[in-house]
C-alpha cells in the first residue's frame, strides 16, 4: 500500500471518529438539556396540581363534615388523565384513587423515570395537606425519546454526507499531493537503471520542493563525482598504457642484447658495446621505478617540515647544475632575496633541481636560465623552446613529454614534473607555467606562510 493510500485511510478513519464522537456527544448533551427542561416543566406542573387540590380540599372540608375527598380526587384524576398525566392519593400506606394499572413505588419528595405499559413516565412524589395524604404524579415523556431517536437520525444522516464528501475530496486531495513523491520514485528508478540525467521539478515553497531541491543537488553532486571518477580513470588508464610503453621499449633493448650475447659470436667490442645498452637501459628502468616510488611516498605520508631557506637553496641548485650547464652553453643566473619557508630541504632541493634542470634541457646553446626567489615565492625562467598552451595542459601528468625524441634520448620518461607537482602539492605551495613558443617558460612556485 502506498505512502498517500495510508495517510487516506488513516485520516478519514480519524476523522470519522472524531465526528461521529463529536455528533454522538452533541446529541447527548441536547437530549441531557431537553430531559432537564421537561423535568423542570413536570415538576412546575406538579406544584400546581398539588397546591390546586389542597385548595379545593380545604374548601370541601368546609363545606361540610361528611364531604368526601375521594371524590374530589377521581375528579382530578379523570381531568388530567387525557393530558398523559397520572395521579395517585395514599393516606397511610393505603391508595385511595390511582390511575395506575402497574404497582410501583417512589419516594416522598423525589422526581425519577420509570416505564409503565412499557412507555416513559416522570415521578414525582411530595405530601399534601399537612402530611395527611401521599400525592404521586406521573407524566408521559416518551415523546423525550422520539425526538432523540429523530436527532440521532438527522445527525447520522449529516454525519455520512460530510464522511462521503469528505473522503471524496480527501482522496483526490491526497493523491494530488503525492504527485512529487511519485515524481521522485519515477526518478530514483531510472537512477537505478543507470540515467543519471533526471531532475525533479522544483515547483512551490513546501517540503516536496525543498526535497526535489535537495535530490536535483546530490544528482549534479553525483554526476560531477562520476565525471571526475571517469576522468580520474582515464588519467589512469593513460597512466598505464604510458607506463607499459615506456617499460617495454627498455626492457625490449635489454632483452634483445641478452639474447645477441647469448645466441651470437660477438667480438669483445661488440660484447662491451651491447653490455653498454644494457646497462644504460637498466639505469632508465630504475630511475623511473625510483620516481614512482618517491611520489608514491610522497603522496602517502606527511612531510616534516622545518624552516629551509629558499636563497640559498636556489643557490645550491645552481652550483650543482653548473657543469651540465656549460656542457650544454647555457649560462645559470641566480638572485635571490631573504625568504624563508616551511619544508623538507632535500624534496625541495629535488623539485628545484628538477624544475631547473628542465629549463637547461630547453635551452639552446647559448641560452639563460635564471633563478629568482623573493617574498615566499621562487621563480625560474628561461629563453629556450617555450611550449603551447596544449602542452602546458598536460606537462604534469606522469610520463608526458614535450619533445618525446629529445627526452628519451636522454633517459627521460616523463615523470619529473609529475614528481615536482605532488613535491609541491606535499608543502600546499601552488606550482604554475606560463610559456610561448620560441620565447621561452617560467616557472613560479608559491608557497603559504
Amino acid at each position: 500500500m502506498r505512502f498517500w493510500q495510508k495517510t487516506y485511510i488513516f485520516t478519514l478513519i480519524l476523522f470519522l471518529l472524531c465526528l461521529n464522537g463529536g455528533i454522538m456527544s452533541l446529541a447527548a448533551y441536547t437530549y441531557r438539556q431537553s430531559v432537564t427542561a421537561t423535568e423542570a416543566t413536570v415538576t412546575a406542573e406538579q406544584y400546581y396540581i398539588a397546591r390546586s387540590f389542597e385548595r379545593d380540599h380545604i374548601d370541601l372540608l368546609s363545606a361540610g363534615e361528611n364531604a368526601s375527598p375521594t371524590l374530589l380526587m377521581e375528579t382530578y384524576g379523570n381531568h388530567y388523565k387525557g393530558k398523559g398525566i397520572f395521579l395517585s392519593f395514599e393516606k397511610d400506606g393505603k391508595t385511595l384513587y390511582s390511575d395506575f394499572t402497574d404497582s410501583f413505588s417512589v419516594k416522598d419528595d423525589t422526581l425519577t423515570h420509570k416505564k409503565l405499559d412499557g412507555k416513559r413516565y416522570v415521578f414525582i412524589s411530595s405530601s399534601l395537606c399537612d402530611g395527611r395524604y401521599r400525592f404521586v404524579f406521573a407524566k408521559n415523556v416518551e415523546q423525550l425519546d422520539k425526538e432523540f431517536y429523530s436527532l440521532i437520525a438527522v445527525y447520522s444522516l449529516t454525519a455520512l454526507a460530510v464522511s462521503a464528501f469528505l473522503a471524496v475530496c480527501l482522496f483526490f486531495i491526497l493523491k494530488r499531493l503525492s504527485v512529487p513523491l511519485d515524481k521522485l520514485r519515477s526518478a530514483t528508478q531510472k537512477i537505478e537503471k543507470g540515467d543519471f540525467s533526471v531532475t525533479v521539478e522544483e515547483k512551490g515553497r513546501d517540503e516536496f520542493s525543498l526535497l526535489a531541491k535537495s535530490f536535483n543537488s546530490m544528482l549534479h553532486k553525483i554526476n560531477e563525482q562520476m565525471v571526475a571518477l571517469e576522468a580520474d580513470a582515464e588519467k589512469k588508464q593513460m597512466l598505464v598504457d604510458n607506463m607499459a610503453h615506456e617499460l617495454r621499449t627498455p626492457l625490449t633493448s635489454i632483452q634483445g642484447y641478452a639474447e645477441y650475447l647469448e645466441k651470437a659470436a660477438v667480438t669483445e667490442e661488440n660484447r662491451i658495446l651491447a653490455a653498454k645498452y644494457i646497462v644504460s637501459e637498466s639505469v632508465r628502468l630504475k630511475k623511473i621505478s625510483d620516481i614512482l616510488l618517491d611520489t608514491a611516498y610522497i603522496r602517502g605520508n606527511t612531510v616534516t617540515q622545518t624552516p629551509v631557506d629558499l636563497g640559498k637553496l636556489l643557490k645550491d641548485t645552481a652550483d650543482r647544475l653548473q657543469p651540465k650547464a656549460q656542457k650544454c652553453g647555457v649560462e645559470l643566473l641566480t638572485a635571490c632575496d631573504e625568504s624563508i619557508v616551511m619544508g623538507d630541504a632535500t624534496l625541495l632541493s629535488m623539485l628545484f633541481y628538477n624544475l631547473a634542470d628542465n629549463a637547461v634541457k630547453a635551452c639552446n646553446e647559448g641560452g639563460t636560465v635564471k633563478l629568482t626567489c623573493a617574498d615566499n615565492k621562487a621563480v625560474i625562467s628561461d629563453n629556450g623552446k617555450g611550449m603551447t598552451e596544449e602542452q602546458l595542459l598536460h606537462i604534469t601528468e606522469p610520463f608526458y613529454r614535450t619533445d618525446r625524441s629529445r627526452s628519451r634520448a636522454e633517459g627521460g620518461a616523463g615523470l619529473g614534473l609529475a614528481l615536482c607537482k605532488q613535491i609541491a602539492l606535499s608543502h600546499n605551495a601552488d606550482i604554475s607555467f606560463s610559456s610561448r613558443m620560441g620565447e621561452g617558460t617560467e616557472i613560479t612556485v608559491t608557497f603559504t606562510t
